[in-house]
């Protein structure tokens, strides 16, 4: 029971700074990346070093682009509601000045439904569906109820992020239109100070009495649907921002009624547009009359909600409950499905609706109202849709499907992650099967999708099915790197759950996905083929680093030892192309034109600078398996790298030979001609510069990562389609051939030589064939 008169420790003012500054600490520890120090005195493993985290919150550049993206969609509204209500159809601005009734009106309802998204999207947080209420221990500070209940509403006014990010941006526009210009910031944000507490009274008016009437089985199904509402409701919102508003969100603010303007939203826009300052004053004592008269009326509700203890319904569940889940249908759906470890994961999704929902619903809802409200489709039915859009859609609810599962595939495990590390099994086996069972999952979508796309289509063309094949390859390679940046992304050692998982490494995941749509609107299939094997060499790379970090991950002073990965290797080749590109652009002439020796300099200093720099720092860290050029076994190599060489340039010989006949390098010819007319210059590029940079990254990075994780087989044929697509598309058979040859003498001879040899063997026969033709 709640103690009606407990004596007071401290005033009123310090007890509402304290809970503000513990609910502020709160927050910031859910924003931030937790940084984990050895302890003092002590060192990690051997050959090991301490775990780096960055303190430095990324989080606060991603809150700043955030706040960037809703001001400019909060402008976007302001214009579209001018255009609309004001019938000015071609303005992209307002000028600064009285508002018309009728903008008065858009205004409000727009601040309205921002004030309703921001409500619903706190209730929506997985704080709703805890056992946990930290108004039952709160409930023990020396402060009585009224007083407790003002300071939780107050901290919860300030502290509360979703609101300032939908709310702070539009009232700053409107005081910005209003005429304040540069006092528009601190204006909107006293302005929005008003409804962050209306947004704090609803919310701990509604959460408390679900909380005190609810179980916790049904706050879970609650949570689940709000979390849908809210993002729909958001979407609609964000659609008013939106070059091509949805007509009926405009009609709303036409027909929003005039008293709807009087309510704590409107007052705000009056406020702020209030030509003469006793009016500003009039209106802004009418809104905190408004606002006090809410609290008062909320603190006596809530008090009478809490009437007989603070002790939730939702904190227990019966012994009853819980054997009847266990005897549930769907254990036997799901008992002779797939693995034991996928059985678990099945039985655990069942039974948490909350994350059911968010995960195989809401990835629908978030697709499908972006395609709605932002318009990909606006103004075409599905059926007159392009392949590429539907294409995209389908891929775009398994990313989702993939960044609410898969992503949290350790997450989920919660406090228990620890007892993977001790069934006798490796963790990453573990993982590769539910990786397994959500690529399965999210597979359903699109091909459910392309399914019904050929129904209405009554069609299902060759370019529907090859963008089909492309998608239906990207979903098992986005598991994987799903997976992979989970594991990255999870801090099993935090305290608070909502900390658990860095969002750096969500956004991380978003973006390269939404990379992965080039190879839907590509317009050239060899452009989709580069992209599906860079990705799957991505996935690859990050599954090997993932790999090597479980064994360290509830270590917080230890990371895994240095070795050399297939990521140096994407890396160094990205790095590779990206100096040769900027040296190119130095070394062309007046006319723009890079001469062949220009050519050869620019190659050699990426090559040398990529090479050197590498170089430098797998020493530095003291990197194993560092790819050595020269060793005891040179003849050895010498031998591997001439003949497997004489191989590859015999096979591209017939190639060429072949080709040409065919009538099919007849655009490749001239290309070739101006090559050959290089004349010393093409030859040292060819046999003796790319030799020695190409096979330090492709032979000794990559395949030498690969060959860590894969047999080498697998290792030989992915290093030599990588190294086939950095090339051009009529070259990439025989030089797929020569990667493979390549590839197969450095892991007989583990030295970089005999690849060498065998690149420039290739390239000295090829130039002399071309010559001679």
């Amino acid at each position: 029971m709640m103690q009606a008169a407990a004596p007071t420790g401290v005033s009123a003012a310090r007890a509402v700074w304290l809970l503000t500054c513990l609910r502020l600490k709160r927050v910031a520890n859910q924003m931030t990346v937790i940084y984990n120090r050895p302890l003092s005195g002590r060192k990690g493993r051997p050959a090991t070093s301490g775990k780096k985290r960055n303190r430095w919150v990324v989080s606060g550049v991603v809150a700043f682009f955030m706040l960037f993206a809703y001001g400019n969609i909060a402008r976007q509204s302001i214009v579209n509601l001018h255009r609309a209500l004001d019938h000015v159809p071609y303005a992209r601005s307002i000028a600064s000045g009285p508002l018309s009734d009728a903008l008065v009106r858009g205004l409000a309802m727009q601040l309205s439904l921002l004030l309703v998204a921001a409500i619903l999207g706190t209730l929506a947080s997985r704080e709703l569906s805890q056992p946990d209420w930290d108004l039952e221990w709160l409930a023990t500070l020396p402060l009585r109820t009224p007083m407790l209940l003002l300071c939780r509403i107050m901290e919860r006014s300030i502290a509360n992020p979703l609101g300032l990010l939908t709310l702070l941006p539009a009232g700053t526009l409107i005081a910005w239109i209003s005429g304040y210009r540069w006092s528009a910031p601190l204006l909107g944000a006293i302005a929005t100070l008003p409804l962050l507490v209306v947004a704090a009274i609803a919310r701990t008016l509604i959460d408390t009495g679900l909380r005190m009437s609810l179980a916790a089985s049904r706050l879970r199904n609650l949570q689940a649907v709000l979390s849908i509402v809210s993002v729909v409701l958001l979407y609609l919102v964000i659609s008013l921002g939106m070059t091509s508003p949805m007509a009926f969100v405009l009609g709303w603010a036409r027909e929003f009624p005039n008293w709807g303007s009087w309510l704590p939203p409107g007052l705000v826009v009056r406020a702020l547009n209030a030509p003469q300052l006793s009016a500003q004053i009039g209106i802004g004592l009418l809104l905190i009359v408004e606002v006090g008269i809410g609290l008062w009326g909320s603190l006596a509700l809530i008090a009478h909600q809490l009437r007989n203890g603070v002790v939730a319904a939702s904190s227990r569940e019966t012994a009853r409950h819980s054997v009847a889940m266990s005897k549930g249908h769907g254990t036997q759906s799901t008992r002779r499905m797939g693995t034991v470890v996928q059985r678990r994961e099945l039985k655990l999704l069942l039974r948490d609706r909350t994350f059911l929902v968010q995960t195989l619903v809401l990835p629908v809802v978030i697709v499908a109202s972006q395609v709605i409200f932002q318009g990909r489709l606006y103004g075409s039915s599905f059926a007159g849709a392009s392949n590429a859009a539907v294409a995209s859609i389908a891929f775009g609810i398994a990313s989702y499907t993939l960044m609410m599962s898969a992503f949290q595939t350790l997450n989920s495990e919660g406090g228990a992650l620890w007892l993977l590390f001790t069934v006798p099994r490796s963790v990453e086996s573990v993982l590769k099967e539910k990786a397994q069972l959500w690529a399965v999952l999210a597979l359903g979508y699109p091909i459910a999708v392309f399914a019904i796309a050929a129904v209405i289509k009554s069609q299902a063309d060759l370019e529907l099915i090859g963008l089909a094949a492309v998608v239906l390859l990207g979903v098992p390679i986005y598991t994987l790197i799903a997976v992979s940046l989970g594991v990255f992304g999870c801090d099993p050692l935090a305290q608070e759950v909502n900390t658990r998982l860095r969002p750096t490494y969500v956004y991380l995941f978003m973006m390269l996905a939404g990379l992965y749509t080039y190879a839907i609107f590509a317009s050239e299939w060899w452009q989709r083929v580069v992209l599906i094997v860079l990705s799957g060499l991505l996935a690859l790379a990050l599954w090997q680093k993932a790999r090597d970090e479980l064994p360290y991950l509830l270590d917080p002073a230890a990371s895994p030892p240095a070795r050399v990965s297939t990521s140096d290797g994407v890396i160094a080749a990205m790095i590779f192309f990206v100096i040769q590109g900027i040296a190119a652009v130095f070394l062309r002439d007046e006319d723009h034109h890079l001469s062949a020796g220009a050519l050869i300099v620019a190659y050699s200093i990426a090559g040398g600078l990529t090479f050197g720099l590498f170089r430098l720092s797998l020493w530095r860290t003291k990197t194993t398996g560092v790819p050595a050029v020269f060793g005891a076994r040179f003849g050895r190599a010498a031998a591997w790298g001439a003949g497997t060489g004489l191989i590859a340039a015999a096979a591209g010989l017939v190639y060429i030979f072949t080709m040409r006949h065919l009538g099919l390098m007849q655009d490749a010819m001239p290309d070739s001609a101006r090559g050959l007319s290089a004349g010393a210059w093409i030859a040292v590029l060819a046999i003796v510069a790319a030799p020695v940079f190409e096979e330090f990254i492709f032979r000794g990075l990559i395949f030498g990562g690969l060959r860590r994780s894969l047999g080498a087989a697998p290792a030989i044929a992915a290093s030599a389609a990588v190294f086939a697509i950095v090339h051009p598309p009529v070259s990439m058979i025989p030089v797929f051939g020569l990667g493979v040859c390549a590839a197969f003498a450095y892991d007989r001879t583990k030295l970089l030589l005999a690849p060498m040899i065998a690149h420039g063997l290739y390239n000295a026969v090829v130039l002399g064939y071309q010559a001679a033709l």
